[in-house]
């Protein structure tokens, strides 16, 4: 057994030089400090295994197999090692993560340092000692835990691989190598070649482990470990700093430059070093620089070829903790770029100058014409608009003379109808006067309007229908119902809807109600879509008479009507099943109150 053992104590020594190699390469911080005690746990282990190989009894075997019992904490220490290096700190931020983790595995490796529970002795196997193993649910319980959190910081970095990029995609690689590969041995030496190739299983999970843990250690430090110092920073700053940069002794001397300052100056690093300042500035006194800061300071900067660049400078003493003067730094920029820039935009502004000089005088007079134009736009305005209230009052005026020229052909119309006699020729007459009075009453409402173009129709038909009531005076028993939409409609709709309404009204009083009982309906609606409306005159009186056909009549009244109905463009039906009912529908501009 003498190859194992030596293994074994190989593998301990080298978990211990990686533990604290891994340690001080930065122990600061959390990933390393848990790695390095994952690695002297796993030293510990194989060094178990080196004094269980090395035993000559059972006991003292078994005796070492319970000095292992720290075994069940690997699949802890791996998922924090999962958790550390796939930056999952807002989980290891709770404690109860610290408690899931650890608790139930400290428990177990304390049931299987102080009882039998777990393991209850040793026997001698073909490769030398192994566990007896107990078969009891701890056991299994043990075996199954363990197993869950190597799965579960597998899991963890497998997804952290495939979400990464670049270095931290690397350095995922080897973790993600260093939890599988003992899994994968495992198998194989304990699982596969027992059972394929019949050679008795080679039990040396520690070494695995050990292997894996070198692949994880390697990651770390390839991808994560080198140590970021004041020095690397300053030299890195230094280097890529785009202000040039002159540190002096305390006597002044050049003793360190930046690669700027080499490339401003023209010199080399060696022509450089042991110069005194006024080798490339002439105007910095050296030791009136050493009481304070000065900023901003214009100077100029003598090159290799003797040109003098303009630049700005900054100086800042460095002193010790006494304020004994060790050194001076020198930081500037070239301002020559600034310099042409300035002269630059001095040219063009008094160029810009110029210009707005002259485009000044350009508006000037643009602005007196303008002002002219303005003055012209508000005369012709002024004249419009006076034209515009002459034709509105011509316009109220001929609305105005037409409604009196109406009303005056009804009056003539009912002193004609007193004189007659015969109650036809009396009914005419009044139809006349009727028809007379409703295109008066629109000719007065449209003087009345502000637009004198559109009148309010629904204000229209209750008008026309109460005055159209009292000439008939029919008494008390016939009622008026009226539903009306508020719409204006326009002069050129109104004057024949108002006489179709004039028609179809009185046609209803005079001949629907025999008994002087009934009710008469008028409807105005305006329909959804495409500005179409509907009228709907009807009572319940008597009827129309079912042989008569009212498009063809030679009723005056129900002639207008129809004709009336084609100017429009409208159609009218009607309905004989109660009473009668007309109802007449067109389209026309929609105007809403």
């Amino acid at each position: 057994m003498f190859p194992f053992n030596l293994i074994s104590i190989i593998t301990s020594v080298s978990c211990i030089f990686m533990g604290n190699f891994i340690y001080y390469k930065n122990p600061n911080n959390r990933l390393n400090q848990v790695l390095a005690i994952f690695s002297f746990l796993v030293a510990y282990m194989t060094f178990t295994d080196f004094q269980i190989s090395s035993s000559t009894t059972p006991e003292q075997a078994y005796w070492w197999m319970k000095a292992a019992f720290p075994w069940v904490l690997m699949g802890s220490f791996y998922v924090h090692l999962a958790l550390l290096s796939t930056e999952k700190f807002h989980i290891l931020k709770k404690k109860i993560t610290y408690v899931l983790i650890y608790l139930p595995t400290i428990l177990l490796a304390i049931i299987n340092l102080t009882t039998n529970l777990i393991s209850h002795g040793a026997q001698k196997g073909y490769w030398g000692w192994t566990y007896m193993p107990n078969t009891s649910i701890l056991t299994f319980l043990a075996i199954i835990w363990t197993i869950l959190l190597w799965l579960i910081s597998a899991i963890l970095v497998l997804h952290y691989y495939f979400n990464s990029a670049g270095t931290k995609r690397r350095q995922a690689k080897y973790i993600l190598i260093g939890i599988y590969s003992p899994l994968f041995l495992a198998i194989l030496l304990e699982f596969v070649m027992p059972i394929f190739f019949s050679i008795p299983a080679l039990v040396m999970f520690n070494l695995y482990i050990a292997l894996g843990l070198g692949f994880i250690v390697y990651g770390i430090w390839k991808f994560r470990l080198p140590q970021l110092t004041s020095s690397i920073v300053s030299d890195k700053i230094l280097s890529k700093m785009s202000n040039f940069l002159f540190l002096l002794d305390e006597d002044g001397k050049i003793i360190h430059v930046n690669p700027k300052a080499i490339e401003i100056s023209g010199y080399t690093e060696k022509e450089l070093i042991g110069k005194p300042v006024d080798f490339v500035f002439n105007e910095i006194d050296y030791p009136d620089s050493h009481l304070s800061n000065k900023n901003n300071m214009k100077t100029t900067l003598k090159r290799k070829d003797d040109n003098c660049l303009p630049v700005l400078v900054s100086t800042s003493p460095i002193k010790t903790a006494k304020q004994d003067v060790l050194g001076l730094i020198i930081v500037g920029n070239d301002i020559s770029p600034l310099i042409k820039a300035e002269k630059e935009r001095d040219h063009y502004k008094e160029h810009l100058d110029e210009l707005v000089e002259e485009r000044t005088k350009e508006l000037e007079n643009m602005n007196i014409q303008l002002k002219k134009e303005i003055i012209a736009h508000e005369e012709a305005e002024n004249k419009l608009k006076n034209s515009l209230d002459e034709k509105e009052i011509l316009v109220k005026e001929i609305h105005h003379r037409v409604k009196n020229n109406l009303m005056i052909i009804s009056s003539l119309l009912n002193l004609q109808a007193q004189k007659i006699k015969d109650e036809k020729v009396q009914n005419v007459f009044k139809e006349s006067q009727n028809r007379a009075k409703s295109m008066a009453i629109i000719h007065e409402r449209l003087y009345q309007t502000k637009s004198m173009r559109k009148i309010e129709f629904d204000d229209y038909i209750r008008q026309l229908s109460t005055e159209l009531f009292h000439t008939y005076r029919l008494g008390s028993g016939i009622h008026l119902n009226m539903d009306l939409d508020p719409v204006e409609i326009d002069v050129d709709h109104a004057i024949p809807l108002g006489l179709i309404i004039n028609e179809l009204i009185t046609n209803s009083l005079k001949y629907a109600f025999p008994d002087g009982k009934g009710e008469l309906c008028i409807e105005f609606h305006c329909l959804p879509g495409e500005d179409e409306f509907e009228l709907v005159v009807s009572d319940d009186g008597v009827g129309f008479p079912a042989d008569l056909d009212f498009r063809k009549v030679d009723s005056l009244g129900l002639q207008l009507v129809n004709n009336l109905t084609k100017q429009l463009d409208g159609t009218i039906e009607l309905d004989r099943s109660r009473g009668t009912k007309f109802t007449i529908k067109f389209k026309t501009p929609k105007y809403s109150k």
